[in-house]
């Protein structure tokens, strides 16, 4: 088995969860040679079916080979899933590493943000917050809790509230990752999924000033955001994992 990349990180979120804000201070930690490909599909060939390829710190642009299938060693290879089920991405796993290539160490990185403010962002975003949605955050939920195992190569679990609050935490999640911390990338707002649903490109370079925390207190008096939460499941989960989030309790 050649080894092609140095470092694997596949990453599982739903859309509105911070995703593209943690790539890119995932990937501005160190500056290495870096591909990311958002928005793959499982089973699929991440190279021709994506919603974006980008890459940082080569001095050419690799993609033309990489699409051909002469791959490129990278130092960073960052795989993006969004709204994917979880047990169709561990299943097509062995058929994604044979078209990135092997990589020295492999990481799953699992994001969860608390529902209250994701669904607030799909509502300002205008997106339809379906059951199949509200399904698929509680299944992320449980993993990330422990009560189900699909993604068993090196596991991370990251919360995006702790992460957004917490210098110690994001110190603790670039460890897991056996990154260098310097914390860079933090105030960036990227261009990828259109920028912030609330504040679009606005606040680039100045990321800490957003509300993401706060997104849910726009939509408290709207029915059918509300009626997301009249599941008592999503409730018990966010609690579990995010605590009671200070505002929520008059959602009904």
């Amino acid at each position: 088995m050649v080894i092609q990349n140095e470092k694997l990180v596949e990453v599982c979120g739903i859309q509105r969860s911070g995703n593209h804000a943690m790539i890119n201070w995932i990937i501005s930690q160190q500056k290495l040679k870096t591909c990311s490909l958002n928005g793959i599909l499982p089973g699929e060939n991440p190279w021709h079916n994506n919603w974006g390829t980008s890459y940082r710190n080569f001095d050419y642009w690799p993609g033309k080979k990489d699409k051909s299938g002469e791959l490129v060693p990278k130092q960073l290879l960052i795989c993006s899933y969004e709204n994917r089920y979880l047990g169709k991405i561990s299943y097509h796993q062995s058929q994604l590493w044979e078209k990135i290539g092997y990589s020295k160490e492999s990481y799953s990185v699992l994001i969860l943000r608390d529902p209250y403010n994701t669904f607030a962002s799909w509502f300002k975003a205008g997106w339809n917050v379906t059951q199949e949605i509200t399904e698929l955050w509680k299944s992320y939920a449980r993993e990330f809790i422990g009560e189900t195992s699909y993604l068993s190569t090196n596991k991370v679990t990251a919360n995006f509230n702790n992460w957004f609050t917490s210098r110690d935490y994001r110190y603790q999640l670039a460890n897991a990752l056996n990154l260098e911390f310097t914390d860079n990338g933090l105030n960036e707002v990227t261009s990828h999924g259109g920028g912030s649903s609330f504040n679009k490109l606005a606040l680039n370079g100045c990321a800490r000033q957003m509300k993401v925390l706060e997104r849910f207190q726009e939509f408290i008096d709207v029915p059918a955001y509300s009626k997301i939460f009249q599941d008592g499941e999503i409730r018990e989960l966010s609690e579990i994992i995010f605590g009671v989030i200070e505002g929520t309790e008059v959602i009904e």
